[in-house]
C-alpha cells in the first residue's frame, strides 16, 4: 500500500498534457500569423519587383529618350536649322540625325518635318511612288500650329507609314525662342528592342509581366511576339485608378500587380498565379508545423525520461541514505564561468567580424554608422576627416585589382600606425574612400595626425615601378548639424582639396571660404 500523494505520474502527466495543449495552440497561432506575414511579404516583394519594372527600367530608357528629343528639339529651334536640315541641306540633316539615332538603342527611326509637311526621315527611304504619297502631315506625331506645347507627348498605337508595323512615336514640336512653330521632331521607339531587357530580369516567383498602356495592348514583354496584343485582363483595367496597387482575380485565380509609368501613361502589371503562392506559402508553413511536431514528440520523450529520472534519483537518494554512499558532483560555479567566458570570446569574435573590413582591418561602414550616431547622440564634440586615395582608377587600369588591394591594404597600414596609438578609428567608408572620427580630446591635432599620415603615404616606396601613391582629405568639425549635412560639407573639403592638385588636406572653414572668395 502506497499514498498517491507521494506518486509522480499524475502531476507529470498533468504537466506534459498542458504543456501538450499550450504547444497546440501556439502552433495554430504561430501558423496563421506566419502564413499573413509570409503572404504580405510575398506582395511586397512582387509589388516592389513590379514598381521596378515600372521606374528603374521602362521610365529610365523613356527618360532617357525624352531628354535627348529636348535638347535635339531645342537645337533644331535656332536659327533656321529645322529648314536647313529638311529643306536646304538634307544629306547634312540625314547625318545629323543618324548621329542622334545611334545615341538610342531603342529608336528604330527619326522624322523631322517642317510645319508645311516636308520631312526628312533618318534613315533615309528609298525615293518611290509610296515614298511620294507619303503625307506628313497625316501622321500622328505631326504637330500642327495650334497643338504646339512645350512638352513632349507619346502617341497612341498606329501602323507605320514604311514597314507596315505597329509602332509608337515620342515626338516634341520644335519651337523657336521668339514662341514660333518650327516643326516636328519624333523618335519612332523600337519597342521589340526594348523587350529585350525585360529577359534579362528575374521575377521573385513564377509569372508573367509586361507593360501596357491605357487601352489594354500590351506594349513590352520578354516574348516580343505578344506585343501590341490585347491584354488578357483588359476588363480589370479601371480597377488601376491609383499609382500602384494589387488585387486577385477570383475567376482566373490569380494575383495582379500593377505600377503606373508617368510618361507615357502605361502600367506594368505583374500576375502571379495564385497556385503559385499558395504552394510558396504551403512549404513554408509546413516547416512550421513540422517543427512543432517535432517538438511535441521531444517533449514526449523528455516527458517520459523525466518520470524515469526523477523515479531512479529518488531511489539513489533512498540508497544514499541507507548507504551513505555520495558520489563527488561537478564543480557547477565553475562549468558556468567557463562557460560564460567562451560565450562572450565567441561574441566578441562575431562582433569583429560584423564591424571589421576584411581587406585593410580597418572598422568598416556598419561601424562608422554606428560610432557617430553615438556621438550625435550624446552630443559629444569631435570632427570628421574624409580621405580619398588619388587617381585610384588609375592604379587599378594600369597595375591591376590586385595592386589596386595592395594600395588599399598598405595606405590603412599607414593610417593605423598614426591614430591607433590615439586610440583613434580608422574606417574604411567605400571603395577607395575612408573616414576617421577625431574625439574632442584629440581635435586639437587632428589635423597633424592627418597630415602625417598623408606624408607618409606619399613617401612610401611601392613594389611596382612608377607606382606613386597620394590621398587628398576633407576635415571638419561638428556644429550640431545633421550627418547629412556634415558628411556633405566634409565632402565639399575633399573635393576643394582635388580641385587644388590633390595630395592635400582642407579644412571645410577653407572650402566654404574658397568657393565665397570664387563666387564674389
Amino acid at each position: 500500500m502506497h499514498s498517491r500523494k507521494l506518486s509522480f505520474t499524475t502531476p507529470i502527466l498533468l504537466s506534459f498534457t498542458g504543456i501538450f495543449l499550450c504547444l497546440a495552440v501556439i502552433a495554430a497561432l504561430v501558423t496563421l500569423s506566419q502564413r499573413k506575414d509570409i503572404t504580405d511579404n510575398y506582395h511586397k516583394v512582387n509589388q516592389t519587383f513590379t514598381h521596378n519594372i515600372a521606374v528603374n527600367y521602362t521610365e529610365a530608357v523613356f527618360q532617357e529618350n525624352d531628354y535627348i528629343l529636348n535638347q535635339a528639339a531645342a537645337y533644331f529651334s535656332r536659327y533656321n536649322r529645322l529648314d536647313n536640315a529638311v529643306n536646304l541641306a538634307s544629306p547634312e540633316g540625314l547625318q545629323s540625325l543618324m548621329q542622334l539615332l545611334r545615341l538610342m538603342p531603342s529608336v528604330s527611326s527619326i522624322s523631322l518635318a517642317d510645319p508645311q509637311g516636308h520631312y526628312l526621315r533618318a534613315p533615309a527611304v528609298f525615293a518611290s511612288e509610296e515614298s511620294q504619297r507619303y503625307d506628313a502631315k497625316t501622321r500622328p506625331w505631326f504637330v500642327h500650329q495650334a497643338e504646339a506645347t512645350a512638352f513632349s507627348q507619346y502617341t497612341g498605337v498606329y501602323d507605320d507609314y514604311f514597314t507596315h508595323h505597329p509602332t509608337v512615336t515620342v515626338y516634341k514640336p520644335v519651337v523657336s525662342p521668339e514662341g514660333t512653330l518650327k516643326g516636328t521632331l519624333a523618335f519612332h521607339l523600337d519597342l521589340a528592342s526594348i523587350s529585350h531587357g525585360l529577359r534579362t530580369m528575374q521575377s521573385p516567383m513564377q509569372g508573367e509581366f509586361f507593360v501596357v498602356d491605357r487601352s489594354g495592348r500590351v506594349m513590352l514583354h520578354p516574348d516580343t511576339g505578344v506585343l501590341f496584343a490585347p491584354f488578357s485582363q483588359q476588363s480589370r483595367m479601371k480597377e488601376m485608378n491609383s499609382g500602384e496597387g494589387m488585387f486577385h482575380d477570383t475567376q482566373r485565380n490569380s494575383w495582379l500587380y500593377y505600377s503606373s509609368l508617368t510618361i507615357p501613361d502605361w502600367f506594368a502589371i505583374y500576375i502571379v498565379p495564385g497556385n503559385t503562392l499558395e504552394n510558396l506559402l504551403r512549404d513554408e508553413t509546413l516547416v512550421v508545423v513540422w517543427g512543432f511536431g517535432a517538438a511535441a514528440l521531444i517533449v514526449l520523450l523528455f516527458g517520459l525520461y523525466l518520470r524515469y529520472a526523477s523515479r531512479t534519483v529518488l531511489m539513489n537518494i533512498l540508497n544514499a541514505i541507507k548507504t551513505g554512499d555520495v558520489q563527488q558532483t561537478p564543480k557547477l560555479e565553475a562549468m558556468l564561468s567557463k562557460a560564460i567566458a567562451t560565450n562572450k570570446e565567441r561574441e566578441q569574435a562575431w562582433v569583429r567580424q560584423a564591424t571589421m573590413d576584411a581587406l585593410t582591418n580597418c572598422k568598416n561602414r556598419r561601424a562608422f554608422d554606428n560610432d557617430i550616431a553615438a556621438l550625435m547622440n550624446n552630443h559629444q564634440p569631435f570632427a570628421l576627416a574624409m580621405v580619398d586615395i588619388d587617381n585610384f582608377k588609375s592604379i587599378n587600369d594600369t597595375w591591376g585589382h590586385l595592386s589596386g588591394d595592395i594600395v588599399l591594404r598598405n595606405v590603412a597600414r599607414e593610417g593605423l600606425q598614426v591614430l591607433q596609438p590615439k586610440h583613434i578609428s580608422l574606417y574604411r567608408y567605400g571603395g577607395e574612400e575612408f573616414a576617421v572620427i577625431f574625439p574632442q580630446q584629440n581635435l586639437p591635432e587632428a589635423r597633424q595626425m592627418l597630415e602625417q599620415w598623408r606624408m607618409q603615404v606619399a613617401s612610401r616606396d611601392w613594389r611596382e615601378e612608377g607606382l606613386f601613391v597620394t590621398f587628398s582629405g576633407g576635415l571638419g568639425e561638428w556644429r550640431m548639424e545633421s550627418l547629412e549635412q556634415l558628411v556633405s560639407g566634409v565632402d565639399a573639403a575633399l573635393y576643394q582639396a582635388k580641385q587644388q592638385g590633390k595630395n592635400q588636406i582642407v579644412l571645410r572653414n577653407e572650402s566654404l571660404s574658397s568657393r565665397s572668395s570664387t563666387s564674389l
